[in-house]
This record gives structure tokens, sequence and C-alpha cells, in this order.
């Protein structure tokens, strides 16, 4: 896809077609090495750069050292980005969340250690990207337009909101992740 627009669009009209009964084929794959990249925030922050995904580029980079078939990762986290597509809560920061979830996260229906760390760890989380960012971590507060609206999105864009403060979350979500998950 070319820009964000295209990418919304897309997402927007797949949706649809979705809740329509309708099966879409899997975008092709990101071929990634079979270990985790040297340096997962940056490597997030150019996942970014190249699909415009926030969500899936925080899980791509942790994804290889917690495991799960990444197909499954990027089906679950694509309505996450532009904060959930309704300008809310930050998709940088909820790919972040879901990363804690896989080093963290429960393993089995009761797990009381899951149960205990996740709660303030996401909480830290949270705290880390507010001391950079500010205490309002939707993406239309962040970025200072609609990210619910088709005209929100292309006055993102025309900014270059995509290509500097997106980025900026995605490196700093992803550089919390890292910090938390030891």
């Amino acid at each position: 896809m070319k820009n964000r627009r295209d990418f919304l669009v897309t997402g927007c009209c797949a949706a649809a077609a979705m809740a329509a009964g309708a099966v879409l084929p899997l975008p092709p794959t990101v071929a990634l090495a079979a270990d985790s990249p040297q340096d997962p925030a940056e490597f997030a922050k150019e996942r970014f750069l190249d699909h415009w995904n926030c969500t899936i580029a925080i899980l791509e980079a942790f994804v290889p050292k917690y495991g799960a078939p990444m197909e499954h990762i990027r089906k679950i986290a694509t309505p996450f980005a532009a904060g959930m597509w309704l300008g809310k809560t930050c998709g940088a920061v909820t790919g972040a969340m879901m990363a804690l979830g896989l080093v963290y996260g429960r393993t089995a229906e009761k797990d009381s250690r899951a149960d205990e760390i996740m709660p303030a760890k996401a909480k830290e989380l949270y705290a880390m990207i507010q001391a950079e960012f500010g205490p309002d971590l939707d993406c239309s507060a962040l970025l200072g337009t609609d990210m619910a609206t088709p005209e929100g999105v292309k006055q993102a864009a025309d900014m270059g909101l995509f290509k500097s403060k997106c980025p900026e979350l995605v490196l700093a979500s992803a550089r919390a992740v890292e910090k938390l998950a030891g």
C-alpha cells in the first residue's frame, strides 16, 4: 500500500466484507529471521515505516523471541492500528501490551503467576509511555487530528505524522517492552 489512507480504506473494506461473511486471503508474509531481531525497537520502527500498522510492527519485533504463529498475530493485531480505527488508544501502545502478554500472559485458564504480574507490568508500560508522550495516549490526541475519519487520517498524512510522530511512538513502545520483559 502506498500510504496510510489506502491502508485504512482497504482495512475498512476488508472488515465490511468479513462482516458480510467473505473469506479473505492472507496478505503476503514478511520473512523474519528465526531468532529475534538484534534491536527489536528499531526493527519495529522500520516495520511500521514499511506497512503503516503500528500494532503489528510492535508484535513482529517480539513474536520471534516469545513465539506465536506470525499469521495469527497479524490477524489479531490488524484492527488495533489508528487507535482501533476510532482514534482511541494508540496502536503502538496496544501492540506493546500484547507483546507483554506474550512474555507474562496466562498460559492456562487459571494462571496465578500471570494474574499477579500482568497488571503491574501493564500499568508500568502505560506510565512509561505517558512519561514520554503525555497523559492522553489516544491516537487522535497524540496526532492532533481525528483518526476516526478519513479527513483526519489525510490530515495526519499531510502533516507527515506517519513518518515522524508514529515511528517515535512505535520505538518508545517497543523500548518499554524491552525494558519490562527483561
